[in-house]
């Protein structure tokens, strides 16, 4: 049994199609009462703003870090969701009701605050999967990378998975942000405070630092959905990268996510060099959120 529960995790982890869960930021502004603040939570699963608990049995994610990045670069951490797993606190014979904690909390922002783009970051802790042939001629699967397992004969899978998702924050006039360096990256380069229906937005998509475009070995791609938009029809909308660009225009009001993955294999001079031994493949998921008025 723990067996087939780790493959589909694996599975729901490492599917690139719209069908893949994806973790994301929700970034919710008020400006009631004369006061500027921010709701801010998590989302997992296919849909927005919610879809699904962060320790769902039908598919888990922890994190490693949860931060909130000023205009300057400053970082202030969040408050992290619990990793423990979800607790069932009431079961009929039509529902269960399960706790959870989307990492929920307000950003209350001060007269005094420093103009800017302030940026949300989730990065998920990176999870190993490695099936193998032992020693013994029994196939296994585990979640470590491969150095760490001491009896495999034969390796058939070893890769690494880690999402990262952002949100933004504006006070006073947009600045294009700059990038935080995660693994796989979606930057705009469009004014993402003050989008409208029909508004044209622009992204770049970073790999390591470095344009992720499409080629003979891979078809990279974003895709974009909303809410109002695609979402409840089960389709998005889809823009290939090239050198690192892609664009879309926005088809209605609304929270909107960008989504992209990317399959690249560990080489010994390549940006996943000290992954040798680790693993064969890394996988990456990336998302970026934001509002259409």
């Amino acid at each position: 049994m723990k067996k087939i529960l780790l493959a589909l995790c694996f599975t729901a982890l490492l599917a690139t199609s719209a069908q893949a869960h994806s973790i994301w930021v929700n970034v919710f502004e008020s400006h009631a009462h004369g006061a500027h603040h921010a709701m801010v939570s998590l989302g997992w699963g296919h849909a927005l703003p919610m879809d699904d608990i962060l320790s769902s049995k039908d598919g888990h994610i922890a994190l490693e870090s949860f931060d909130l990045i000023d205009p300057a670069m400053g970082k202030t951490a969040l408050r992290m969701p619990e990793a423990k797993p979800a607790e069932t606190v009431h079961s009929t014979n039509s529902f269960d009701v399960t706790a959870a904690d989307m990492a929920l909390q307000k950003i209350a922002l001060k007269k005094e605050a420093v103009q800017g783009v302030y940026q949300v970051s989730a990065v998920s802790t990176p999870s190993f999967f490695t099936q193998y042939i032992d020693k013994n001629g029994k196939e296994r699967l585990q979640m470590k990378p491969r150095d760490a397992i001491k009896d495999i004969d034969k390796v058939l899978m070893s890769v690494k998975y880690q999402a990262f998702a952002k949100s933004y924050l504006t006070v006073g006039a947009w600045t294009n942000p700059a990038p935080l360096g995660h693994g796989l990256e979606i930057i705009p380069r469009t004014d993402l405070s003050n989008l409208h229906v029909g508004d044209l937005v622009e992204v770049d998509v970073l790999f390591y630092g470095q344009p992720l475009t499409v080629s003979a070995k891979s078809m990279e791609f974003v895709t974009a959905h909303s809410q109002s938009f695609g979402q409840s029809d089960g389709f998005t909308l889809f823009s290939y990268l090239m050198n690192g660009k892609a664009q879309f225009r926005v088809q209605s009001s609304g929270q909107w996510m960008i989504n992209v993955n990317h399959k690249d294999d560990v080489t010994a001079d390549g940006p996943m060099k000290d992954l040798a031994g680790k693993a064969d493949q890394v996988y990456h998921g990336a998302s970026l959120t934001f509002t259409v008025k």
